[in-house]
């Protein structure tokens, strides 16, 4: 079935958020198979890198094990400003991560 090219793009930015979808959570919603919307996306990603104008796509975001949270948790306990800073940008973050706290 022809997509226009609309509908891919549309496909794309739903994936890539905010907030962003897997291929897979957004095939079930909108009936098209997870390795079309993959493919929509890799090429998306291979034009933005081939126009130097363009803001790029940015990469998919990291999946974080229990350990790597913990670990980062634990290194920002009593960080502030510059420390805290330069430890969110060490690990890919920033502070405008929503953070879900734990009920008291």
């Amino acid at each position: 079935m022809p997509y226009t090219d609309a509908f891919k793009s549309q496909m794309v930015k739903r994936m890539l958020g905010p907030p962003a979808m897997t291929a897979t959570e957004l095939s079930k919603q909108v009936g098209v198979t997870q390795p079309t919307l993959s493919m929509w996306l890799r090429e998306a990603r291979r034009v933005a890198a081939a126009m130097p104008d363009e803001k790029p796509v940015p990469a998919a975001p990291k999946k974080w094990t229990a350990q790597q949270k913990l670990r980062v948790v634990a290194a920002a306990h009593g960080l502030e400003g510059e420390a805290l800073g330069a430890l969110l940008r060490r690990e890919g973050l920033h502070e405008g991560v929503r953070v879900r706290r734990a009920p008291s």
